[in-house]
């Protein structure tokens, strides 16, 4: 608890001195730009576009991390399922189908990297739920994307599944920070 204490807290500080550094460095590149905000002491708190905010949690949890193996580090490897969370979320097409009383439907479809997107995210993430929740989930790979197929229990409603929709469904159990500090530090995809 206290190495995690002082890695938040490493992380909070690295923070700090990157919005500072950064807001030092933005006003010298981008002249006559207002930064009202800024020189009142209030600071932005958003790294920017999503994926480039988690890049910038990540590195900074790494570098308040005295611990941290920087041979093991792979940011680039990062990136490379943030796109595919890209891709997923906003370059596919998905239609939920009840088949019966007991069972809830995904259909998702994608082409060229959002295909890929599905094949490597779909498995992963209902593996992960499977774990996690002890939920009956099969997932199918097919030529344009995947079928997922959700068991109905007394914990899973139909309605609670027809409302999440496969993206509902890829969002739940927010594991997804803690995977990417695992791919960052090379421990998996």
């Amino acid at each position: 608890m206290l190495k995690q204490l002082s890695i938040i807290t490493g992380a909070l500080l690295s923070s700090v001195w990157v919005a500072s550094y950064a807001q030092s460095q933005h006003a010298e590149h981008t002249p006559g730009m207002s930064h009202g905000a800024m020189t009142a002491g209030v600071l932005p708190t958003e790294g920017g576009q999503s994926s480039f905010a988690a890049i910038i949690e990540i590195v900074a949890l790494l570098e308040a991390d005295p611990e941290t193996k920087w041979a093991d580090v792979e940011i680039d490897a990062l990136h490379s399922h943030l796109l595919d969370m890209n891709n997923l979320i906003l370059s596919t097409t998905a239609r939920t189908e009840v088949l019966d009383t007991k069972t809830v439907q995904f259909n998702v479809e994608g082409a060229g990297a959002s295909l890929e997107a599905i094949h490597r995210m779909a498995p992963a993430h209902t593996r992960f739920l499977q774990q996690s929740r002890g939920w009956d989930i099969r997932t199918d790979l097919t030529k344009n994307g995947a079928t997922v197929q959700i068991a109905v229990n007394k914990d899973l409603s139909r309605e609670r599944l027809t409302a999440l929709g496969f993206y509902g469904f890829m969002s739940l159990d927010s594991h997804h920070q803690a995977h990417h500090l695992r791919i960052a530090t090379g421990k998996g995809h």
